[in-house]
């Protein structure tokens, strides 16, 4: 009797140690996410949030690492790596698209210079965002799991010049981040526009190789530019940067149903969590930047609405040359009431 009662215990030890405890026999999907991004960045603190969500309510089943600060990719090269499943999931701008869907940059043309946030979200939110998701899902090999996640105003900043009437623009060297949208713009404007990298920004304003550049003012404000010279900001509003949120399929498609809701869902619901944490960070850097002496003017609508109408001459160049869809370019114009 007592070797059976040795021999029942010897199994039911061996049986506790095969089966995986209660319901965590089910699948772990361990997965990676890539950002460019450091910690303190707006995009960086939706990811941490949509992170936890997405363990908590997946049961831990769902399982991603974060690697920021372009530990794994730059975001210039996540595209692919995301495409080809050396990364499962990037959170990508839309600046860094044009290459692969041009019309990922929609928001970039003329007519989208001086329109109001509640505008533009509402057109990337509908049917402007969902046409260009789709075009990315076909040509990328990637599911986009819902909409996008933005950064905040592309506006001007000047170090010896402040800009308040379009004559202003004449003569001015003007950074951007790049594309032949920003270039032509600021031609449109009367300034020309160069490209520098980044981290050459402040030695580039520092030398007065350029006279300002384009870029949001929360960036303006982490790269500590006013101590390399900028004096005055222009609220401009030449575009949004959105970011749009990569999923490779492979990946995707090995999930069960109800995890890609899971997935899909919490997406969703850290969207406008994301978008203010965004927009409180825009504001608070204008705040430290005006306490450090920097000078804003925000033109009145009537006033972006002339020099929207100035440079709208442009945008059908563009739209020819860069070979935007003008199916959709009709549809954003219809919703903007042009």
């Amino acid at each position: 009797m007592k070797k059976l009662i040795l021999l029942f215990l010897s199994v039911a030890l061996v049986i506790s140690f095969s089966v995986p405890y209660g319901s965590a026999a089910q699948k772990v999907y361990e997965f990676k996410i890539s950002i460019e991004n450091s910690l303190t960045h707006p995009k960086t603190k939706g990811v941490e949030i949509f992170m936890q969500e997405l363990i908590k309510r997946s049961d831990g089943q769902l399982k991603p690492h974060l690697y920021h600060s372009a530990q794994l990719y730059k975001d210039i090269h996540v595209t692919k790596a995301v495409n080809m499943g050396m990364v499962h999931m990037a959170i990508v701008g839309n600046y860094l698209l044009d290459g692969f869907d041009i019309n990922a940059t929609i928001t970039h043309l003329p007519m989208f210079f001086g329109q109001p946030h509640e505008l533009t979200t509402q057109l990337i939110d509908g049917g402007v965002g969902e046409f260009v998701s789709k075009r990315l899902e076909e040509k990328l090999n990637v599911e986009v799991i819902g909409r996008t996640w933005e950064m905040g105003f592309d506006n001007c900043y000047t170090i010896k010049k402040k800009i308040t009437e379009l004559e202003d623009f004449k003569g001015l060297r003007m950074r951007h981040a790049g594309g032949s949208v920003s270039t032509r713009r600021f031609k449109a404007l009367g300034a020309e526009g160069v490209v520098i990298s980044w981290p050459d920004v402040p030695m580039a304003l520092t030398r007065g190789v350029v006279d300002g550049l384009a870029t949001t003012t929360k960036s303006a404000e982490s790269a500590k530019l006013h101590e390399s010279g900028l004096k005055y900001g222009l609220e401009c509003r030449n575009h949004v940067s959105y970011y749009y949120p990569l999923v490779n399929r492979k990946f995707w498609n090995s999930l069960p149903p109800d995890l890609q809701k899971i997935f899909m869902d919490v997406w969703e619901e850290t969207t406008p969590i994301q978008r203010k944490i965004a927009r409180d960070q825009q504001i608070w850097a204008k705040d430290f930047l005006e306490g450090k002496g920097m000078d804003f003017y925000e033109p009145s609508v009537e006033k972006l609405s002339k020099w929207r109408e100035h440079i709208m001459h442009i945008q059908d160049g563009l739209i020819k040359d860069l070979k935007y869809d003008r199916k959709l370019v009709e549809i954003a114009m219809k919703a903007l009431g042009m």
